[in-house]
This record gives structure tokens, sequence and C-alpha cells, in this order.
């Protein structure tokens, strides 16, 4: 077994039952042990990216930065160019954080600037946070009118958090710069099975890009690290 430089992509319902497997083995402590701190962040790309699929329609694949740990996540979708052939590969920059119990901080807007606005100069960045704390943010209209004042130096902001007291249905709210907001049912989530959990994408025809399920055999760790076993 080993790490491969082959760029590897991966589904973002591979993601959500890895967290959802490590959940029902080690418990509560997925949530505090830095160790799991990239897989709770996938968990939260993975909801963002399914929500954005709900909205648009577009299949999304994702892969951590590993490097200079900024931003978090790449996330790539890729759209057919009929013309061609090939396909274009829209990428999002994402940075995440979680808006926690533990943190001192209860005001929403304040905790979002402390935390990552008052620290990023990133047009091309979409922030993403998770409420992680039982408390009522202020509407996604007013956070909105406040945010444009602020002005800040991202692409776009998000938040994601439960909404109904089985955690069965989840919301990710956009902020900023537009509103909207988009349901996902978690039980049906957990029940969809996606075609390839991880693709490889490579440069095709004209240049443009192309993906392939991969030929080696991908295992993700409990700790989100991506380890490749050669075919033999």
């Amino acid at each position: 077994m080993k790490n491969s430089s082959e760029e590897i992509l991966i589904h973002p319902y591979t993601a959500i039952r890895l967290f959802a497997r490590t959940y029902l083995s080690i418990g509560d402590t997925i949530f505090t042990d830095r160790k799991y701190k990239v897989t709770r962040e996938a968990w939260i790309t993975a909801m963002f990216l399914l929500g954005l699929k709900n909205h648009s329609g577009e299949e999304w694949f994702f892969k951590p930065e590993i490097k200079s740990g900024s931003p978090d996540f790449y996330c790539y979708t890729f759209i057919h160019n009929k013309k061609i052939g090939g396909s274009e590969r829209p990428e999002i920059k994402l940075e995440v954080f979680e808006y926690r119990k533990e943190d001192n901080e209860g005001d929403f807007l304040e905790a979002l600037k402390k935390i990552k606005l008052n620290k990023i100069v990133d047009p091309n960045l979409t922030l993403v946070c998770y409420i992680r704390r039982n408390q009522v943010v202020p509407p996604a209209v007013e956070l909105n009118q406040k945010l444009k004042e602020i002005n800040p130096k991202v692409k776009d902001i998000w938040y994601l958090g439960d909404v109904t007291p089985d955690a069965k249905t989840w919301r990710i709210i956009q902020l900023y710069p537009n509103t909207l907001a988009i349901d996902l049912d978690y039980d049906e989530v957990l029940s969809t099975k996606e075609q390839h959990s991880f693709i490889h994408p490579y440069r095709g025809r004209a240049d443009k890009f192309e993906y392939e399920h991969t030929g080696k055999q991908v295992l993700l760790t409990p700790e989100f690290e991506i380890k490749i076993v050669e075919k033999t």
C-alpha cells in the first residue's frame, strides 16, 4: 500500500459514509479529536456539494489540500463540451470551519469574522460554516445585509445546520453575496450509492478534461488519508 501522486477525486457520498462508519466506531471522539479534523471537514464539504447537486444538477467530486493548508478542499464538476468533446472542469476552492458549542463567541457573525473573515483575502474562495451548537442563527436576509456592509474578501459564504429535532433535514444556506436555501434529507443521503467512489481526471482530446474510474484500488482511512493499492 502506498500514497500516489495521481490525482484522485472523491465522491461526496463516499466521504459521508466514511464519517458515519467512523462515528459508529469511535463515537463522539470524532467531533473532538484533531486527528479527525479533515474527516469532519470532508463531511461538511460533502453535504455542501450534495446541496449544490440538488439545486443545479451537477455531480461534484473533491480532494483535500494536503500541502499548503488553504483552501481546505478543491471541488470539481465536469461539464461536457458537445462541440469539441471533453469536459470543462469548474473549480470551487472551499474553506470550512465549525461554529462549535465550545467556542466562546456567542454571536455568529462575530465568530465568522474572528475565525475566518479577518484572516482571508481570496476573491475565489468559498467559505462554508457548520453550525454545531444549539443556537438560533439570525435570518439569512439579515446576515446578508450585514455581510455586504463588511464586504468580505471572499467569493461566497454559506452555512450548514440541521433544522429538525431528529436531524433528518439539513439546510445549506447561502449568506453572501446572495441568499439561497437548499434542504437535504439525511436518511436519503445515507441510503444513496454513488456510481464511482473515486475518479481519476486527466487531459484528453483538445486538452479538455476527461475522467475515468481509477484503475487502482483506493482506500480512504478514518483520518481521510487516501491510500493506493496497486492492482496486480
